[in-house]
């Protein structure tokens, strides 16, 4: 779900992964001790194949619901790129380059958000491009290609929601069985001590 609101609203791309880094923490003080050290050894390899389907989920969240909704309600205009900014991140392999370009309208009037792209520099300043935009203004743009391309995210995304439920199932176990309407056996309260007076009591 975060990740999902991320993508739409252009929020920070860290945000999802944080988020799961938490729920996973959360998860794993909550569930660790009362219930994987009592699972059998199938039940855990079904939990941890759930894991990593719903990791995959998450991934997939961060690129799909975007260009979904741009390929299903965009309009494609034409704009004109008007700023470009490049964003450096530094990993041990070096780092990677982020460029994010703003986009204004003919008529001067600038586009929410910004199309980013990791690693290349695909747009010049000035440069004047095609590009679907979201009628109600609240999603960023991006070009008919990218948009074209979200149909692997999609599916990539279906797979993973239903893998992970189906596996989040099979590993929760069948439902309790119903009792048989015996009452459990009650255990019977111990006699109370008899209290020895002492012989120095009046």
């Amino acid at each position: 779900m975060i990740a999902a609101l991320a993508d739409l609203f252009a929020w920070s791309e860290e945000l999802p992964m944080v988020a799961l880094v938490i729920a996973m923490v959360v998860a794993s003080v909550l569930v660790w001790n009362s219930v994987w050290s009592e699972a059998s050894l199938a039940v855990k390899a079904v939990a941890m194949a759930a894991f990593v389907a719903s990791f995959f989920w998450v991934l997939t969240m961060m690129e799909a619901p975007r260009l979904t909704v741009l390929a299903l309600h965009g309009e494609p205009v034409v704009a004109t790129v008007v700023d470009h900014d490049v964003a450096h991140y530094s990993t041990r392999s070096g780092g990677f380059d982020v460029h994010c370009y703003s986009l204004r309208l003919s008529d001067g009037t600038p586009l929410f958000g910004d199309i980013c792209r990791h690693w290349d520099d695909e747009f010049a300043v000035g440069e004047t491009l095609t590009v679907l935009v979201d009628p109600s203004g609240l999603i960023a743009p991006e070009t008919p290609d990218e948009v074209a391309d979200a149909r692997i995210w999609q599916i990539l995304g279906l797979v993973g929601l239903v893998a992970t439920l189906a596996l989040c199932w099979v590993s929760g176990g069948p439902p309790p069985r119903v009792g048989s309407g015996r009452l459990p056996p009650r255990r019977l309260p111990r006699p109370p001590r008899s209290k020895r007076r002492s012989k120095y009591e009046p």
